[in-house]
């Protein structure tokens, strides 16, 4: 925490970021698997708290990947492409123990704001996921790379969803840079290039601000399906888009009436 404290007073930085290796894979020194709520980070936790810093925690991931990868699994595609992301078998701990551990530690800590990343890892139960805002006021949200399974529920319910916690709903996409190349939501067997980042962008702007039916979804790898669009008012998309993370992130000194960003 000692760390956390340095980066946030000297370099400035704004959170911190909890990867699914927690839980999933980090292990002690006698080769036993470190649980999301394991007492020895608490201390990292409430320096977060302390600091008015969030932690974006990535914890458990798609239903789908505790299911066996064969071709009956709707995400088979990207299965078969990334087989480390397959999750099923007694080996790995249950996507339920997963969730559990990471609701006892933003239990534990109330005073410190956890952003449950990719819709807090439920986008296929939206009522997991409103029980979970409604327990925990300490908890937002995030949408990235989740969108394909958020629009798959009845529109008007997930409007309705977005509309009463306006508040708690960040915009994100899991766009990502690294040495492997550009990473629009997922990776495919065809490597994106830039061209691809604005049709990228637009499909989550026609998701949230259009009523259009059967939408391609922003990342055709993630599942064979099309999209409901959602249709929200400007005022809530200038929350998602802009002041909740602006709120979030502390960040001092921004304002605008803008409903939407500006076009990647």
């Amino acid at each position: 925490h000692a760390k956390l404290e340095l980066a946030v007073s000297t370099f400035g930085y704004r959170g911190l970021k909890i990867a699914k290796a927690l839980g999933l894979y980090l292990s002690d020194e006698l080769g036993r698997r470190i649980p999301v709520d394991w007492p020895e980070l608490d201390p990292l936790w409430a320096k977060a708290g302390e600091l008015g810093v969030p932690v974006a925690i990535h914890t458990s991931d798609p239903r789908a990947f505790w299911e066996p990868a064969d071709p009956l699994n709707e995400r088979y595609e990207e299965l078969s492409l990334h087989p480390s992301w397959s999750f099923y078998g007694d080996e790995y701990p249950s996507r339920e123990l997963l969730l559990d551990e990471r609701d006892r530690v933003i239990e534990r800590h109330p005073k410190t704001t956890f952003i449950c990343v990719h819709l807090a890892n439920s986008p296929e139960d939206l009522d997991a996921v409103d029980a979970l805002l409604r327990r925990h006021k300490n908890v937002v949200l995030d949408i990235s790379a989740r969108v394909p399974e958020i629009g798959r529920h009845d529109p008007k319910r997930v409007r309705a969803f977005f509309i009463e916690h306006q508040n708690r709903i960040l915009f994100g996409t899991d766009l990502g840079l690294s040495r492997q190349g550009l990473m629009l939501g997922s990776t495919g067997a065809d490597q994106p290039d830039l061209d691809d980042v604005k049709p990228f962008f637009d499909a989550h702007y026609e998701f949230l601000e259009t009523d259009t039916r059967d939408l391609r979804h922003p990342t055709p790898v993630q599942g064979d399906w099309s999209i409901d669009g959602i249709g929200l008012p400007a005022e809530v998309l200038q929350k998602i888009y802009r002041d909740n993370a602006l709120r979030v992130l502390r960040i001092p000194g921004r304002s605008g009436t803008s409903s939407s960003p500006p076009a990647p």
